[in-house]
């Protein structure tokens, strides 16, 4: 925290910004319910953690929980080959595979 001592007005935000945190609220929700702007509670936040007496939030990092399963049997045979491709975009990546025989079991 820093040595600095806060103004009446910045510690009125920082007791609302960290209500907000506390609440798990949106700030335009904490904001609405509150009667105050969200501009302004953005700008105080800003501020404050210029200043030092607010940390710098979560990391922009975000993992997603992915469930794997099993791939299912097929009931039967194919009697022909089957071709199969697939392309994924990602922004500027770009993955694709190609068969052109069967699919191996």
């Amino acid at each position: 925290m820093s040595n600095a001592v806060l103004t009446e007005k910045q510690a009125y935000w920082l007791n609302h910004i960290k209500q907000c945190d506390q609440k798990n609220l949106s700030a335009p929700a904490y904001c609405n319910h509150h009667g105050l702007k969200v501009s302004q509670l953005y700008s105080y936040k800003h501020e404050l953690r210029r200043k030092g007496f607010l940390q710098t939030g979560s990391p922009t990092t975000v993992f997603a929980k992915t469930i794997v399963t099993p791939p299912q049997k097929l009931a039967a045979a194919r009697p022909h080959p089957v071709a199969f491709s697939l392309s994924v975009a990602w922004g500027k990546f770009r993955f694709q595979m190609t068969t052109s025989g069967p699919l191996s079991r």
